[in-house]
């Protein structure tokens, strides 16, 4: 093992004071605001065919304990070194091979903009926020049975991280300088993300097009798996999501992708790690919006 590309790092989380995320957005707005200051935008109705607004039916989700709703979200797959990952995850998560059989998995990473959220049903809304959130599928063999889990290994947000904390977990997400812009100009959206955290080297600056018209309704009800976030190498409880949004999946060069990172590199707080190239699909996401409750 490569310690200077996956070198251990128990430190403890140090906050700083971080640029404000900048956003433009040209054209009209996709997302209709909630009325009240700061308020998330009204929900999707997950029940198109009956009258009213319908909440998620999971009953995995009954007496949810967290709702956001973001605005734009793009999702880019990155490959790497299958051995290095299993390292800077916490003990007895082992990362799934991707493809099946290689010696690389895959970290999605899902930069989303102007998102706000409650940590429960007519609480505080707190946001907007713009970040970066980077998961992978690993299985969990400290359960018996062992299971797959969605893990966070990166959660780097442009401001409410003590509010992200309070809701997923203590150190799952950390502060970062976040400039985001989504424009529309010629029947495109195009997106530019360009994210840093100095304290562990991350430094990323990202870019992707699609067409304007991401019109297709995608519902989770619930999500497949659990999902995990994580304080350093140490796992935070478990909770359960549902899902929907407005969705459109391209190649990565129909979609123009750009990613580049410091020494190409993905950093975290337990290492560092390198890119060895992205995967087949990139996804776009328009009015993303979760409830998420805990195990």
């Amino acid at each position: 093992m490569n310690l200077g590309i996956a070198r251990l790092c128990r430190s403890t989380l140090l906050l700083r004071a971080a640029l404000g995320a900048q956003f433009l957005i040209a054209g009209p707005a996709l997302l209709a605001q909630g009325t009240g200051s700061g308020s998330p935008p009204p929900t999707y109705d997950y029940d198109a065919n009956t009258p009213g607004v319908q909440g998620p039916t999971s009953p995995l989700l009954a007496g949810y304990t967290y709702r956001s709703v973001r605005t734009y979200q793009f999702t880019i797959p990155v490959l790497v070194e299958l051995s290095d990952l299993t390292y800077l995850m916490p003990p007895g998560f082992t990362p799934v091979a991707t493809p099946a059989g290689s010696t690389t998995a895959q970290i999605n990473l899902s930069f989303f903009m102007d998102q706000r959220f409650q940590t429960k049903p007519d609480g505080p809304t707190y946001g907007p926020t713009s970040a970066v959130l980077g998961y992978v599928t690993a299985v969990n063999s400290n359960l018996s049975p062992s299971r797959q889990e969605l893990v966070f290994t990166m959660f780097e947000a442009g401001s409410e991280v003590d509010a992200l904390n309070a809701a997923f977990g203590a150190g799952s997400a950390r502060l970062a300088h976040v400039n985001a812009s989504v424009t529309e100009a010629g029947g495109l959206l195009r997106y530019q993300f360009d994210i840093s955290d100095p304290e562990i080297g991350l430094r990323l600056r990202a870019k992707a097009e699609c067409p304007a018209t991401v019109n297709t309704r995608a519902t989770s009800d619930p999500v497949g798996l659990p999902f995990r976030t994580t304080n350093g190498l140490v796992p935070n409880n478990a909770f359960r999501a549902t899902s929907q949004s407005d969705t459109l999946s391209l190649t990565p060069a129909a979609a123009n992708v750009t990613l580049t990172a410091a020494g190409n590199h993905l950093h975290f707080p337990t290492g560092a790690i390198r890119i060895k190239g992205i995967g087949s699909t990139v996804t776009f996401n328009r009015g993303v919006e979760f409830f998420l409750k805990f195990e």
